[in-house]
């Protein structure tokens, strides 16, 4: 069995002019799991990760550390399959209808940008709206298209290895909870909602082999763990 080693991007920059730029802390936490893989000997013969700054910046902050302090490390490839969902979109589109629907949840939406209670109470309705919606929206990626096109990446992926090979792949919440949900069985919804709770530079992994995909673990973080730093723990 083949097994597929997912990292969720460094912390980025909620709530600034460019969320998809790493902060100093993402900077310093993929640095960290750099470290983490060479002093636990983790080998890998491929590695992917999505297009998006955060996705390739993390990658190449830890590919770039591991080459310096070993061989053999395989050269980063880019697809866009594995970029996460268009969350500015999503919300942007379906804030006014969940607003519309629900007067009660209006004091709520005020605070949508600054409180996080509020965001996350207004942003798990406005995800179970764009779950259940089988349409591409206003141009808006549903999720039925970023669930298929999750699916296209990691049968490309696991096309192109060998048996009982090792990959790493940097990528997003969106794109790990999905796969979470083909390989468990796991509602859509229960699913996204688990990714939620997915760390910063976390470690995910599945095997794969004739059954499909196989969890193994999920949202490990034992290199932010070890510094005993809270402040290292970030989840946006």
């Amino acid at each position: 069995m083949s097994e597929l080693i997912f990292i969720r991007h460094g912390q980025a920059s909620f709530g600034r002019g460019d969320y998809d730029a790493l902060s100093d802390r993402g900077k310093e936490q993929a640095l960290l799991v750099a470290q983490y893989l060479l002093n636990t000997g983790v080998s890998f013969d491929k590695a992917y990760s999505g297009t998006l700054k955060r996705q390739v910046d993390t990658a190449e902050i830890i590919l770039d550390y591991l080459c310096a302090h070993t061989s053999g490390i395989p050269e980063l490839r880019k697809l866009e399959g594995l970029n996460e969902y268009q969350f500015e979109g999503v919300i942007q589109h379906y804030l006014p209808i969940v607003a519309g629907e629900d007067d009660s949840i209006h004091p709520l939406i005020e605070q949508f940008y600054t409180d996080n209670k509020s965001f996350q109470l207004v942003f798990d309705r406005i995800t179970t709206k764009w779950l259940a919606d089988d349409t591409d929206p206003d141009g808006v990626e549903g999720w039925s298209r970023f669930k298929a096109r999750v699916e296209q990446a990691l049968r490309l992926i696991t096309a192109e290895i060998d048996k009982n090979s090792r990959v790493i792949i940097f990528s997003s919440g969106g794109v790990i909870s999905t796969a979470l949900h083909l390989a468990t069985g796991m509602s859509p919804y229960n699913a996204i909602r688990t990714g939620w709770r997915l760390v910063n530079t976390s470690i995910t992994k599945f095997g794969y082999g004739r059954s499909g995909l196989v969890l193994h673990t999920f949202n490990s973080y034992p290199h932010l763990e070890y510094c005993q730093s809270g402040e290292l723990i970030t989840y946006r």
